[in-house]
């Protein structure tokens, strides 16, 4: 008899623990179905992170497998710490190329994450509109450069020759030089040898 009192508690005993074990395995699903209801919602980083962590204490000694929780909160605080690098290179004057590529960066990274990656695709998206901005800008500077080279190496041709004909009239004066008459007469004087 007492054989069969300890076998019916010890089956008794079972009975309780797989209908709580149920209970938590249900318990645990809906806790999990809250948390993907707040993904949905696109809540702050923070608060996934204090979620996750609430549901690692809670279930953490009732057998329940964990392990997709511990993954998840592994992603969203390598993604938190990736945006507070990220807003320090901001903070310490990164170039537009610097923040781009990091940006680039972390959206590819946690493409397939439960963060709210918008807000960083609405900036990445400022970002190369003001760098599209800037590149127009300095094309037209380009533009009004290179014109401004024309006229300047225009205006120094024009000033050299100025130069060169100012040497050639003080020498002329001064009886140094040929001048351009007597150039034109040596010229016509060589083409005399020609002449029948």
């Amino acid at each position: 008899m007492k054989r069969h009192i300890s076998i019916l508690l010890s089956f008794l005993f079972l009975f309780l623990f797989n209908i709580s074990f149920a209970l938590t395995e249900k318990d645990f699903k809906h806790s999990m179905n809250f948390y993907q209801k707040l993904v949905e919602k696109k809540v702050s980083v923070e608060e996934l992170i204090f979620t996750l962590e609430k549901i690692l204490r809670k279930y953490e000694d009732m057998g329940v497998d964990l392990t997709p929780v511990r993954e998840k909160l592994l992603i969203i605080r390598k993604f938190k710490v990736s945006c507070d690098f990220y807003r320090k290179l901001e903070a310490e004057g990164a170039s537009l190329d610097e923040r781009i590529t990091a940006l680039k960066r972390i959206l590819t990274k946690f493409r397939n994450s439960d963060v709210d990656l918008s807000g960083m695709e609405r900036e990445l998206e400022q970002l190369q509109e003001e760098k599209a901005a800037r590149r127009k800008e300095l094309e037209g500077l380009e533009e009004f450069k290179l014109g401004e080279d024309a006229t300047t190496s225009t205006v120094k041709e024009s000033s050299k020759k100025s130069k060169l004909e100012e040497k050639k009239v003080e020498e002329f004066e001064e009886g140094q030089g040929s001048g351009p008459e007597t150039e034109e007469h040596e010229d016509l004087e060589d083409l005399g040898e020609f002449k029948p």
